[in-house]
């Protein structure tokens, strides 16, 4: 039997439908002989970062508003790449001054990633950040009024962190991650961390017999 080469739909148009505070537009997409559109919600591509205070040895997040979940949400720092040529990692250390006030020390490129493929042109590039000096009032731009949460540790399950109910005894997760890009930066960051401390136990246990 001969195997045949599925042809590779083609966008053939674009054009904006809706051009507010975010762009819609309809794609004109012919796979074969069959041709039909999709909206795609153009927003720009995004930059996150988990962020660390080597000073208070304290993770930093952010909390504030989000009006989709109709409610307040922890997620780690994240912003637009909204000025012209502006580089991912520029653009994170202008949002960390806007949302928390620090300076940048150190910052690392992790991933990137499609954040909602399916109807969503935004890549987000992720990093790991290190920040010592608060070198601003933070809080956000264009009435945010974001507020910097600190962590000890951040839980391999998206946990921050666990806190004892002093009627029922439990220890409880007052702030949970629900959002794709604190999850996946989260996740990341702690399995470099085991696979790191995993290496440390090796060596040390390889040096004991010598």
């Amino acid at each position: 039997m001969e195997n045949t080469v599925r042809e590779v739909p083609q966008i053939t148009k674009k054009e904006v439908v809706y051009d507010g505070y975010f762009k819609v537009e309809e794609y004109t997409i012919k796979d074969g002989n069959v041709e039909y559109t999709r909206e795609v919600f153009n927003r720009g591509n995004g930059v996150a970062g988990i962020v660390y205070d080597t000073v208070k040895e304290k993770y930093l997040f952010v909390q504030q508003f989000r009006g989709p979940v109709e409610g307040v949400m922890i997620e780690i720092v994240a912003g637009s790449l909204d000025i012209e040529g502006e580089k991912p990692e520029e653009a994170l250390k202008r949002e960390i001054v806007e949302e928390m006030g620090y300076k940048v020390d150190l910052i690392n490129h992790l991933k990137d990633f499609y954040v909602s493929p399916g109807g969503c042109s935004e890549v987000c590039s992720l990093f790991y950040v290190e920040v010592s000096e608060k070198v601003a009032e933070g809080g956000g731009i264009d009435n945010e009024n974001i507020e910097v949460v600190e962590v000890d540790y951040l839980g391999a399950t998206g946990t921050l962190f666990w806190e004892m109910n002093d009627e029922t005894g439990e220890f409880i997760p007052p702030y949970q991650l629900i959002d794709a890009k604190s999850i996946v930066g989260v996740s990341i960051v702690e399995n470099n961390r085991i696979v790191s401390d995993m290496a440390n136990v090796l060596t040390q246990a390889r040096m004991r017999t010598m």
